[in-house]
């Protein structure tokens, strides 16, 4: 695995651990969720749970914070955002917590 990706996958754990108690989940889907990251692809989090303001403002916090300095770029994908058939599209290379690699 490039170090770049392995970069990105140990964020992202340290992110979905550090928000198990909020009231939103984060998974991550596409590239990283489905091996295909490369030197150009971002890291693509589904984001899960009710959302008002508040807690869109606090899981755009909590994210900076963990991607902060990685030199990698992120979307955010609010699911409540979607329509189910694009949800369901999304869902199928979700992953919650990254297995080691």
């Amino acid at each position: 695995m490039q170090p770049r990706a392995r970069t990105a996958r140990a964020r992202v754990r340290r992110l979905v651990e550090a928000t198990r108690d909020e009231p939103f989940e984060v998974a991550v889907v596409g590239s990283l969720a489905t091996g295909r990251f490369a030197l150009h692809s971002g890291v693509d989090f589904l984001i899960r749970g009710e959302m008002d303001t508040k807690t869109r403002v606090r899981v755009e916090q909590k994210v900076a914070a963990a991607m902060r300095g990685a030199g990698i770029p992120y979307d955010l994908i609010f699911a409540c955002d979607l329509t189910p058939d694009r949800l369901h599209e999304i869902g199928r290379d979700l992953v919650a917590l990254l297995p080691e690699a």
